[in-house]
């Protein structure tokens, strides 16, 4: 395979995407000491992420204890639409921008470098104006035509300010990606987004407010976040002496760049927006908005499977692009499954609790209010975590140049998603639409598999790692068929999980060789002993 920049990225950026960020000077160059601290700098991902599930898990829980099955289904509908917008309105520049900006501060090529900051906001300004204005002109269509619910129908056109803010949200800690310290970021989006929101949760339980008051505290919390990003930021670039180097005459807006790279790419996005957003719009037109409630209350809680993996693709995409960049693909094929294991390990004690154990989690989180909806936490969870086992197939992709087989199968996945959900829903309501999401998630890796396996020369499964896929898959269903025969309670279940899960740790310690990528941890009693 020729090595070279992907197709479809701007010349000379494949190679160089963060490479300078991601290799400390003086530290081993060697793929298997990018693959070492990738690794270790990822689990301190995993940690930020973390504590940021944690504040949306109880506010989430609170939320769903609070709020009426109506009230919730409404407010659910709203956010997921609000949440579609985000991505329609920004055209994927927020979650591309650091990409650039670090390119261009690297070239000292400022007016460029401020011209791609611009062009973000403007974008992000220009489609919301345009947007915002055609769903209030134009809202009976728009969203009185999938929904009856007049409740519903006020909630979208309030939390729709989230789209642009949130957009913004996202152009800012790419901003800071690039200029600031990675300490930072985790409180700014670890930790201060997530918490205002639980503030506001809080204040609406203990004072009985209803779902308008929540709402408006979304919308409130996220210009709080907004405001102290741009406090941060003019005082960051001073601080670098950057703002000197701003001449507004001088800027040059990178057009041509920066939507050749993320048009094509944008695809993903709309994969992703299909299971958070169609499945609810589609329950809305053929059930009431309890239908939608009974989704959404658990989506979130299955959508935790995710977390290990999105937490490790920050440093996961440099040190592939470096190893890339080398024709180094032995090297490169051996960081994709170490990072795949990893995130099936670290993820396997969330997918036992979303999934063979989901009756249990479901009550005890949300209440028997919502005890149906075990069953499409469960299925969901299980599209989830195959994800994860698979690895991060469709960014490796990207590295190896596979952008346009990558966007006929998201287009192939989008149509396959609604489809499945049009199908599915009128008869199992939210069942269903967990159902498609499911098969689409797998369908999806399966074709990228597919085509990662003569990309970077690869089987299905790695063989090294066949033993601790195997473990993954025979704890998971022994923990199933407890649950079907045994009906444990949720003490039990916790007991069966903690075995569960030291199994696959122990099949898999090998196969990661933690010891010798955590070292400290060979002085922690009874863990040393199971990762040597």
């Amino acid at each position: 395979m020729a090595a070279g920049p992907p197709l479809g990225w701007p010349a000379g950026l494949a190679a160089k995407v963060h490479v300078a960020e991601a290799t400390p000077t003086g530290a081993d160059d060697s793929a298997a000491g990018l693959e070492r601290r990738q690794v270790r700098g990822s689990a301190l991902l995993v940690v930020g992420r973390g504590a940021s599930l944690l504040l949306g898990m109880a506010t989430q829980i609170i939320i769903v204890r609070t709020l009426s099955k109506t009230d919730f289904g409404a407010f659910a509908y709203a956010l997921a639409l609000a949440a579609a917008a985000r991505t329609l309105l920004s055209l994927g520049q927020g979650r591309l921008l650091s990409r650039f900006m670090a390119t261009y501060e690297e070239r000292r090529d400022f007016p460029r470098m401020f011209g791609a900051m611009f062009l973000a906001v403007g974008t992000i300004v220009v489609t919301s104006v345009v947007g915002i204005t055609a769903l209030f002109v134009f809202s009976d269509v728009l969203v009185g035509s999938a929904v009856e619910s007049q409740a519903a129908i006020g909630l979208v056109l309030i939390l729709i300010f989230l789209s642009p803010l949130e957009a913004l949200d996202e152009v800012f800690v790419s901003m800071f990606a690039v200029f600031s310290k990675p300490q930072a970021i985790f409180f700014r989006k670890y930790l201060l987004a997530p918490g205002l929101r639980l503030l506001v949760v809080c204040v609406l339980a203990l004072s009985g407010s209803g779902v308008t008051f929540l709402a408006v505290g979304y919308v409130a919390a996220s210009l709080v976040g907004l405001f102290l990003y741009v406090t941060l930021l003019i005082r960051l670039l001073r601080e670098r002496g950057l703002l000197k180097e701003l001449k507004p005459r001088q800027v040059i807006l990178p057009f041509r760049a920066v939507f050749a790279f993320s048009f094509p790419l944008i695809s993903g996005e709309m994969v992703v927006l299909s299971r958070e957003v169609v499945g609810v719009v589609v329950l809305g037109l053929f059930h009431s908005v309890v239908e939608v409630a009974n989704f959404r209350a658990v989506f979130r809680a299955a959508q935790l499977n995710s977390a290990v993996t999105l937490s490790l693709v920050t440093l996961f995409l440099p040190a592939i692009a470096r190893l890339y960049s080398r024709d180094d693909i032995d090297g490169l094929r051996r960081n994709y499954w170490r990072t795949a294991a990893f995130a099936a390990v670290l993820t396997f004690p969330i997918f036992a609790l979303t999934g063979p154990l989901a009756p249990e989690t479901t009550v005890a989180l949300f209440g028997d209010r919502y005890a149906d909806s075990a069953t499409v936490m469960a299925v969901l969870a299980v599209g989830y975590y195959c994800n994860v086992m698979f690895g991060l197939n469709a960014y490796t992709l990207q590295v190896c140049g596979r952008i346009a087989y990558l966007v006929g199968v998201n287009v192939f996945i989008l149509a396959l998603n609604i489809g499945l959900s049009f199908g599915f829903a009128p008869r199992f309501g939210a069942e269903g639409v967990a159902a498609a999401n499911s098969v689409a998630l797998v369908m999806q890796n399966l074709l990228s598999q597919w085509a990662l396996r003569r990309s970077i020369r690869t089987g299905w499964i790695d063989a090294h790692y066949l033993v601790c896929y195997g473990a993954i898959v025979g704890s998971a269903a022994g923990l199933w068929l407890f649950q079907v025969f045994v009906d444990p309670g949720l003490v039990l279940s916790i007991a069966t999980l903690v075995v569960a899960s030291l199994v696959v740790l122990v099949f898999s310690r090998k196969a990661l060789d933690l010891g010798a990528m955590f070292p400290e941890l060979r002085g922690v009693p009874l863990l040393g002993r199971l990762i040597d």
